[in-house]
């Protein structure tokens, strides 16, 4: 079994919510991309059908639209071999050592950092 948790905070605070339990990994992670699509309206089919695949693979996905929103979904297997598992992490430690890290690429007279699959420092002024 697997049962699917959503975990949404803005600036009024968090809500959890379990949207559902099923014993199918794919139909969890069509259950919790569906969460996916009606919280991002703008998301492409493309977007909904990459993130419902990820959600079968990881078994959580985190989408942050701005920096006071962030949807937050996981799957847990649940079942006599079940162990204790931690659902959701705070996630805000991490980004503000990664906020730190790029505020002093930028006064270390960098003009622009950028943190995705790699890091990039450009410095046009040099």
């Amino acid at each position: 079994m697997y049962i699917v948790h959503q975990m949404i905070t803005d600036p009024h605070g968090t809500e959890f919510s379990i949207l559902g339990c099923t014993d199918s990994k794919k139909a969890a992670a069509a259950i919790a991309a569906a969460a996916y699509k009606e919280y991002n309206k703008h998301a492409s089919e493309q977007n909904v059908s990459m993130i419902t695949e990820w959600l079968e693979t990881r078994m959580q996905y985190s989408f942050r639209s701005d920096k006071d929103h962030r949807l937050q979904l996981s799957l847990t297997e649940a079942g006599e071999e079940a162990t204790k598992k931690v659902i959701f992490q705070n996630a805000s430690a991490e980004q503000d050592e990664l906020m730190r890290k790029a505020s002093e690429i930028i006064f270390e007279g960098h003009s622009r950092a950028s943190i995705g699959d790699t890091c990039r420092v450009e410095n046009p002024r040099k």
